[in-house]
């Protein structure tokens, strides 16, 4: 089978555990666009914390952004397919996470928000400034006087070191919104039926590729609706077992150079091969 797209996700997959990416992969990635084939980046990330990497690697094709809430195209800096929050739900949510006293941080239109400051809301801070990107991050305590001026919403992330009592949240969220686990300490809240597998159909379609013949890299449980659209769903070996479970095979762990390798195989046999 020859395929035609890969996708990757960022975090615990195509990054290592320094927020890098090995010479390898790049490397191999830069060999598979060159070849032909259409590669792009899906991450929970907000854009501006993607496009480094995205310019890094030589990407030009639409970026799938807050897991699928809206598509950022890299040459024009437009944004499409655009999922946000309902404001009516959105409050509902706020409201809830206030109750549980979680930390919380949330991606929006006008930039990265929080009512109070935390270690996620900083360590995203300290990867602006590391990557030199361009970014408005801003601590607002009162919530209404925060929505007032974020703009619309594309995801929460609650960050808690219980991941019992995130996997409880999780739970009690489904129905009205899409909550998956992107870490075992992060929840990943956006709006209900917007994930990146969704997001690969409507990019694929826009690319006129058939998902079968589509590879996807991931680690995470916000992976999985991506694994369960595409061909061939490759996970990490760091990967949560629920997305092994989904995979077709298995490569290194992100501090590896599974994709490398396995993408080189791909581009000289222009075929599947279970050899990793």
């Amino acid at each position: 089978m020859k395929y035609q797209a890969v996708i990757i996700d960022l975090d615990g997959t195509l990054l290592n555990d320094h927020n890098q990416i090995s010479s390898n992969n790049i490397e191999a990635i830069k060999l598979a666009i060159s070849e032909g084939y259409q590669v792009t980046l899906a991450s929970g990330r907000s854009h501006n914390l993607v496009l480094p990497f995205a310019k890094q690697l030589g990407i030009k094709l639409p970026i799938i952004c807050c897991n699928g809430a809206y598509l950022f195209h890299p040459v024009n800096h437009h944004t499409s397919n655009s999922r946000f929050i309902e404001p009516t739900v959105l409050n509902s949510l706020l409201k809830t996470l206030s109750l549980g006293q979680f930390c919380f941080t949330l991606y929006c239109a006008n930039g990265i928000f929080t009512t109070q400051e935390s270690s996620h809301f900083n360590g995203l801070k300290q990867q602006m400034m590391d990557l030199g990107a361009d970014g408005h991050m801003k601590v607002i305590a009162n919530v209404q006087d925060l929505l007032g001026q974020c703009g619309v919403v594309y995801k929460v992330l609650v960050s808690c070191q219980d991941k019992v009592a995130l996997c409880q949240l999780r739970d009690v969220l489904q129905g009205d919104l899409q909550a998956d686990l992107s870490a075992p300490n992060k929840l990943d809240i956006t709006a209900q039926g917007t994930n990146k597998g969704v997001a690969t159909i409507y990019l694929l379609n826009q690319l006129n590729i058939n998902p079968k013949y589509t590879i996807a890299f991931g680690d995470g449980d916000n992976d999985a609706e991506m694994f369960r659209v595409v061909g061939e769903p490759v996970a990490m070996k760091n990967a949560s077992p629920a997305i092994r479970g989904l995979a077709n095979l298995i490569v290194t762990d992100n501090n590896g150079c599974g994709i490398g390798q396995y993408l080189r195989r791909i581009v000289f046999e222009g075929q599947h091969s279970y050899l990793y």
